[in-house]
């Protein structure tokens, strides 16, 4: 008999499992505000999906071109101020569950699956949002601190799918941008992407949907097998 597949889901956090983008955006224009910096929404949206390094690095090089001198903040410092609003968020109002995830995820764990959480949010983030699924939902979780490199590089999927005892091409990897999406494909898993801000284009290994709503765990199998069959 041959071996279910996919053998795990790879799941992205924000914007994927949870509407987070929005937190995110509205949060970076409140806190560069505080430093007298004027931050634009479509500023936040190119960033949606970088790695937090990536992002701090660009926040705080707009606010030296913008105030003629570098902030006068350690760069740890600003991004946890960015990071503890957003978990704040998360804590006080609860995760704002994207269309069919919590469904999808409860039949995936009512079968046993392997699921991991792959992020380059920080762990105390992605704790404030998992904490409201049943314990044991998620086998790992791979946070940005954990990332030998950021998205796109596949190195968090990989160690995710190495945790999990699997390898990354028997799994699925959930993403909603491009630097998540691309960072799937390059572990070698196939890649479904649900587009958030950002529209994605189409491409070899990688199924794009509209909405994980009314998706099945018998639909992610027959995603797994057309893509690999298609080669």
């Amino acid at each position: 008999m041959s071996p279910i597949r996919p053998s795990a889901v790879l799941w992205d956090f924000d914007g994927t499992l949870v509407d987070t983008e929005e937190v995110w955006i509205q949060t970076e224009i409140e806190v560069m505000a505080r430093y007298g910096v004027a931050w634009s929404y479509e500023q936040g949206v190119a960033l949606c999906g970088a790695s937090g390094p990536a992002t701090m690095r660009a926040m705080l090089a707009e606010a030296s071109v913008q105030l003629g001198e570098p902030l006068h903040v350690e760069p740890d410092e600003f991004w946890s101020q960015i990071a503890d609003d957003v978990r704040h968020h998360l804590e006080t109002k609860g995760p704002p569950w994207l269309p069919g995830v919590q469904e999808l995820v409860a039949e995936l764990s009512a079968r046993n699956t392997p699921m991991a959480v792959v992020s380059a949010s920080p762990p105390e983030l992605l704790d404030a949002g998992l904490r409201h699924l049943p314990p044991g939902t998620f086998s790992t979780v791979v946070s940005g601190p954990e990332m030998p490199r950021g998205k796109p590089a596949p190195d968090a999927y990989l160690m995710a799918a190495e945790r999990l005892g699997i390898e990354a091409f028997d799994c699925i990897v959930v993403e909603d941008s491009l630097p998540g999406t691309a960072a799937g494909r390059a572990s070698g898993a196939v890649v479904i992407a649900v587009p958030g801000m950002v529209p994605l284009p189409t491409a070899p290994g990688q199924v794009n949907l509209d909405t994980l709503a009314g998706l099945t765990a018998d639909d992610l199998s027959r995603i797994w097998h057309e893509v690999r069959a298609s080669g």
